[in-house]
């Protein structure tokens, strides 16, 4: 029973702490780690050309994707166990200090906002600052479809970044709450129909966008 009253206190202290001190150091945050893992991973998956029914790619991607995500909720399933070891005032802490990097409400509500302050200057700093957020050509958009955007980027970021980490944390934890953050990076890294940095994403990708999708889905 007190491990369930400690992760609801978890959960409700880390929203705390994302709207007082926002996110850590990229060089201790989580997410980051994970994506720079992906990079190193997908750098060496997807070809550099198109290719035509790339199975073999496509199993590859999958099986690194698995490996990496098993990792991922063997670490933070083993952080949590370390945590809920100690005092309850204690494991509450560390497990909201845990969970703070795996979602970003402030974060998202911030880059929003500074599109607005932006456009209040001009109308190009408004398109620059959206750019940030969007990967659309905002180059002859007007101050309204500008404001529009950015708030479209709000709503189809909410889940990715808020609800479904707080969702899976809730039902399984902080692996599941992890788990479902590097499903989210590796689509946002991975998951493209074509090619993207020089990279062809078709076959390397398929399977990480489509695992986001399904892990999206509920939430």
């Amino acid at each position: 029973m007190w491990v369930a009253l400690s992760g609801a206190a978890a959960l409700l202290l880390a929203v705390v702490l994302d709207r007082l001190a926002g996110e850590p150091p990229e060089r201790v945050h989580p997410v980051v780690c994970m994506g720079q893992v992906l990079r190193w991973w997908g750098d060496r998956l997807a070809p550099v050309a198109p290719r035509a029914d790339d199975w073999k790619c496509f199993w590859s991607a999958a099986l690194v994707w698995c490996a990496l995500a098993a990792m991922v909720f063997a670490i933070f399933w083993g952080m949590q166990w370390a945590a809920l070891q100690l005092h309850w005032l204690l494991a509450t802490t560390l497990l909201a200090l845990l969970l703070k990097p795996l979602f970003a409400w402030r974060m998202l509500c911030d880059e929003v906002l500074a599109v607005e302050e932006a456009l209040a200057r001009s109308l190009p700093e408004g398109r620059e600052r959206l750019a940030r957020l969007v990967s659309r050509d905002v180059a002859q958009l007007n101050a309204l479809q500008v404001r529009e955007s950015a708030i479209e980027s709000l709503a189809e970021n909410l889940n990715d970044s808020v609800v479904a980490p707080l969702f899976w944390f809730a039902l399984l934890g902080l692996p599941g709450a992890a788990l479902y953050r590097f499903a989210n990076t590796a689509d946002a890294m991975w998951g493209y129909p074509g090619m993207r940095g020089g990279r062809y994403w078709q076959w390397a990708g398929k399977w990480a966008a489509r695992a986001d999708d399904v892990l999206s889905w509920l939430p």
